[in-house]
């Protein structure tokens, strides 16, 4: 089994991630590929050019992990993100709907702020000094038949976090930046990219 991860400038990645270059993806998406992963800046209308093997890929078993803000639909059931009025840190908490292998032992307080600091923060004294927003500012209303909400966002209550299911194979969409950014000692979700991976492989 091979889980590619798929950005804009190709390199290595740790952990059973093989890192490549998206214009790669025709190429590298061979028969042992289980999953992909998508940055989030990730040239989208490329993708689109690509939906055919995209929509083959997971329906015959394939699973996507898609990042950031869909504005280009390249994957069947993929809806657009849309910005979310906010105005302080309540507007961006994130509420668990549902358990998920992904955040699989994760609090959703801990993605809600960032600081400059290095190594564990009280979430009291995150309050305190850190800025929130840096996992998502935005939602996904239109959800495709059948999706499960993982993470809605703010006193809203829009879906952030959803998956759904595409023939054999299952997408995950995270409106906002990277997951494996938010996978850390420091905020106790250093177990995340693991699942990640996991996840990918359909583990």
């Amino acid at each position: 089994m091979t889980v590619l991860k798929a950005v804009m400038a190709g390199g290595r990645s740790p952990d059973g991630l093989r890192e490549i270059d998206v214009y790669e993806l025709p190429a590298a998406c061979t028969g042992e590929v289980t999953g992909i992963y998508f940055d989030g800046d990730v040239d989208q209308e490329f993708l689109v050019e690509q939906r055919p093997l995209l929509d083959s890929f997971v329906t015959r078993g394939g699973r996507v992990l898609v990042n950031g803000h869909v504005q280009r639909l390249f994957l069947d059931g993929l809806t657009r993100w849309r910005k979310l009025e906010f105005r302080n840190p309540p507007d961006l908490a994130l509420t668990r709907v549902s358990e998920h292998p992904v955040w699989a032992g994760t609090d959703p307080k801990s993605f809600l702020y960032n600081t400059g600091r290095s190594g564990p923060v009280p979430f009291a004294e995150l309050e305190r000094i850190g800025v929130a927003g840096f996992y998502g500012r935005g939602c996904y209303l239109d959800l495709p038949e059948g999706a499960r909400i993982v993470h809605t966002i703010g006193r809203t209550a829009a879906p952030i976090d959803y998956d759904y299911r595409l023939g054999a194979g299952r997408v995950l969409v995270h409106g906002g930046n990277d997951l494996l950014q938010f996978a850390t000692a420091a905020r106790g979700t250093d177990g995340m990219r693991a699942q990640i991976v996991r996840w990918l492989a359909g583990s």
